[in-house]
């Protein structure tokens, strides 16, 4: 049966990049992380994975740093998997770009002829580049910018503030990232004649003048570019070009930012050959797509769909290979119930 981690299993653990979030199931997942500000953290990404998986699954994952060598790194991950008695039969795959890894993880298994490998690799809403500048200008032409957001005005003051926002908290911030989908949200019970909005040349006066004039204790605030108020604290992490613009201009500035600082510093993420070419195909390898189906402004087109099942046909050979589309976002994928169903299904 799936348990609790045992003191011993843990610190057996410790040193070993994998490191188990279920246990006891017969199939058994290795699950690479999707990139975050710290670097990939796999139990922040699939713990509830794991446990909606359930007692016939045992999942492997792993963290990583910004900067390392994917290729290194997936070596490290295949010695680890070989001199590992407890990981009998199992299937790889990868979230967002941990998928990248997840490709290069499969293709050594494969290249080692891995008997407990069963030739599948989950995809979860990502894939395997040609390059890693591919990669970016992918992963930046995928990223929407939005033309407004709206917070309740006690979040709103929290914010510009400073100060930690709960979990709760940040659900009640709205991204909008079409001037409809705005405008249908002013439209909203109890929102209709109940926002402050911010919009073009303005920006938000003080916080204490916004509590003077506004009718309701809370109401939304509608802003369209990045608050100058306090802007160093609030921020700190992002590049200070953004500083005074519009979400549309500053959110690509901020993409391109995080993939100067994030993605491209790991080595060898992409396809790429040191004589210019790309690596081949994989030979055997069942690629299963899990591609989430909307994205921020709406479902994805046919012609997104299809561009996903040409790319999955040409990093390998299985004519088995497929994609399946997931009701969900790629930030809420991981979570989806019916995520659960297809990796069951289809393992």
């Amino acid at each position: 049966m799936m348990g609790l981690l045992t003191e011993v299993e843990q610190n057996n653990s410790r040193n070993k990049i994998l490191y188990p979030l279920s246990i006891g199931g017969e199939k058994t997942l290795i699950l690479l992380p999707g990139s975050g500000e710290n670097g990939g953290q796999g139990n922040s990404d699939f713990n509830e994975l794991a446990t909606n998986l359930g007692s016939d699954f045992s999942v492997y994952t792993a963290n990583f740093p910004n900067e390392l060598d994917v290729r290194k790194y997936t070596q490290e991950i295949a010695n680890e998997i070989n001199n590992n008695p407890n990981i009998r039969s199992f299937a790889v795959g990868g979230f967002s770009i941990g998928g990248a890894m997840a490709w290069h993880l499969a293709r050594i298994l494969e290249e080692k002829n891995v008997k407990k490998f069963n030739n599948k690799l989950f995809l979860i809403d990502s894939g395997i580049p040609d390059s890693t500048d591919k990669f970016v200008e992918d992963m930046i032409a995928g990223n929407t910018p939005r033309v407004a957001i709206a917070q309740p005005l006690s979040v709103f003051i929290k914010n510009r503030n400073g100060n930690n926002l709960t979990p709760d908290e940040e659900k009640q911030i709205k991204n909008f990232y079409t001037l409809e989908e705005l405008n249908i949200f002013k439209n909203y019970k109890g929102v209709k004649d109940n926002y402050l909005e911010y919009v073009g040349s303005m920006f938000p006066p003080s916080s204490e003048e916004i509590l003077r004039t506004a009718k309701d204790s809370n109401p939304w605030i509608i802003e369209d570019k990045y608050d100058t108020t306090n802007f160093e604290t609030r921020y700190n992490v992002k590049p200070k070009e953004i500083k005074g613009e519009t979400f549309e201009k500053g959110d690509v500035i901020d993409y391109k930012d995080f993939a100067e600082r994030d993605t491209k510093k790991k080595i060898g993420l992409g396809r790429e050959l040191t004589d210019g070419g790309i690596m081949g195909p994989l030979k055997n390898v069942e690629v299963i797509s899990l591609l989430a189906g909307q994205k921020k402004e709406g479902e994805k087109t046919p012609e997104e769909i299809d561009n996903v099942k040409s790319e999955v046909n040409n990093v390998t050979n299985n004519p088995n290979s497929r994609v399946e589309v997931i009701n969900a976002q790629h930030n809420n994928i991981t979570s989806s119930k019916e995520l659960v169903n297809k990796i069951s299904e289809l393992f």
